[in-house]
């Protein structure tokens, strides 16, 4: 293994906090450069972490040295916020929003290892993406194009293929396996033993569903976990490829295939794994469209568009770049304009209008509420749409009128609500209302309720919401987002209230810590 190079644990904070960028190309030169570069592709992107990052750094590594230190009893890290992520159907994606310390902590360990993630092997035995090459994160969509490029070349070159997939996959990973994997990768002992003790004071003890996701350290590491598969020295068939858990054996041999399958199967039943058995198909390659089912006019805007949906482990999209190298044809718009015309619209051409429509925003807002409603796991990609509805108002009332008039939202829902409050709705007539309507919602948690809290703005009784609970000293989210949000008041204003909420805790003491230099 090559000596990683040397470079200080934590780099001193930077004095203004740029814009996240969203091109998973970028160099990356830090750890807050890789969180950064990560930041608006995650499930759940509270601002309240991005600036104690940006602004914290020395403050964060000497809490996180207290935390492994043995002798800091007052230390430790804390057990983490349950969130759920939307998925297709109503479904629900069950992981954990880190707080500012662990979360550091996670891309500061990863990235100090990054050398450590590995290439294939071996052109006959792949996985593809989440490592770091040439310096920067492999895009997803990049990787998953290579990924479905192979599926396709290898199905034509043999005659039998099997697909799998791990059920539950990130949700079923064992803290001891997870730790045992870091340390065969001749990581430094101090940091495997750091990376166990933050996995399981994050997790309260349990040794399952210890690895967070939808950040692309945990993606990293969960990628890499899974190399036992295709390494295995007892699997014959020719080809063997996977992207995270999917997993893609290829013969000339059915028998070879059976009995590939069968092993595999054995391979992660040794770490408590199992194979979905709805997703393991003989007989089509999931992972390709089959162009013979597909409108030509609908097969060339797939193509065209330039964002990429790359579908992960567990069926997530996501959302990498987004330019379109030449505007739409007037065949292509009269198709679009005929799906918008339907009166019930699909879920898959749902995503397709909000990923190309973004120049043509005012043809799709009439059934924009439609697809808000009806869609809840395609919020995110609504809220990156909203950049190009021109008229906000129409905007502010839609979403004011799908929050009121719903008794139930998701909490990935409540929560893009609020970012497209934050970021498009703030100057209109109704942001004072959605406020109310999004903090006090029967369906709000705590994760929806500190999105609001941290947006920087001083009106519509954001201030007195923000004291009122600050007042209280409470250490949890919506106590830290209320501080960071503050930052948008004077000093003098600020700081009295900051400094007794930072005496309540060893967190809030580091958060106020750093709300007051600023």
């Amino acid at each position: 293994m090559p000596k990683l190079p040397t470079r200080p644990s934590f780099f001193p904070p930077s004095k203004t906090m740029p814009k996240p960028t969203t091109t998973s190309a970028t160099t990356v030169n830090s750890t807050a450069d890789f969180y950064r570069n990560d930041f608006p592709k995650t499930l759940f992107p509270l601002k309240t972490n991005l600036f104690l990052i940006e602004n914290g750094q020395q403050e964060l590594s000497e809490f996180i040295e207290k935390c492994l230190d043995d002798k800091e009893k007052a230390f430790s890290f804390l057990p983490q916020r349950r969130v759920y992520a939307a998925k297709p159907g109503h479904h629900l994606r069950r992981t954990v929003k880190l707080d500012a310390v662990s979360e550091y902590f996670l891309y500061d360990t990863v990235y100090k290892n990054r050398s450590r993630f590995r290439k294939p092997f071996s052109k006959d035995r792949e996985h593809f993406g989440y490592r770091f090459d040439e310096g920067a994160p492999i895009s997803a969509t990049v990787a998953y194009k290579a990924f479905k490029g192979a599926i396709s070349e290898y199905s034509k070159s043999y005659k039998h293929f099997i697909s799998i997939d791990v059920a539950s996959y990130f949700n079923n990973i064992y803290h001891h396996d997870v730790v045992n994997w870091f340390r065969e990768l001749q990581a430094p002992e101090n940091e495997v033993n750091g990376f166990g003790q933050m996995l399981r004071e994050i997790n309260s003890g349990r040794s399952v569903d210890c690895l967070p996701q939808g950040l692309y350290p945990a993606k990293m590491i969960g990628n890499d976990f899974l190399r036992f598969v295709e390494n295995y020295h007892g699997l014959i068939s020719s080809k063997i490829i996977r992207f995270m858990d999917d997993i893609y054996l290829f013969s000339d041999n059915e028998n070879t295939i059976t009995n590939d399958f069968i092993m595999v199967q054995n391979l992660l039943g040794d770490k408590g794994l199992s194979v979905n058995p709805q997703k393991t198909s003989r007989k089509s390659a999931q992972h390709l469209n089959r162009e013979d089912k597909i409108d030509a006019v609908k097969e060339k805007l797939l193509k065209r568009r330039r964002i990429a949906i790359a579908t992960g482990y567990d069926g997530e999209g996501e959302e990498d770049s987004f330019t379109l190298k030449f505007s739409l044809t007037d065949a292509e718009l009269a198709y679009v304009n005929d799906i918008l015309a339907q009166p019930d619209i699909e879920e898959e051409d749902a995503e397709l209008i909000l990923t190309i429509m973004r120049d043509h925003a005012e043809k799709v807002e009439g059934r924009l509420p439609d697809i808000i409603r009806n869609f809840p796991n395609l919020t995110k990609s609504v809220y990156s749409f909203c950049s190009g509805v021109a008229d906000k108002e129409f905007l502010a009332k839609s979403i004011e009128e799908i929050t009121h008039s719903s008794p139930r939202l998701l909490e990935f829902q409540l929560f893009w609500f609020a970012s497209i409050l934050e970021d498009h709705l703030m100057n209109t007539s109704r942001a004072s209302a959605l406020i109310d309507l999004l903090y006090n919602h029967l369906s709000a948690t705590p994760i929806s309720r500190a999105k609001i809290l941290e947006i920087p703005d001083s009106r519509y009784g954001l201030t007195e919401l923000r004291h009122n609970v600050l007042s209280t000293g409470q250490s949890d989210w919506l106590g830290w987002s209320a501080a960071v949000g503050s930052r948008v008041l004077k000093a003098g204003s600020r700081n009295h209230a900051i400094k007794y909420f930072g005496n309540c805790s060893q967190l809030n003491h580091l958060i106020a810590t750093v709300v007051i230099k600023e």
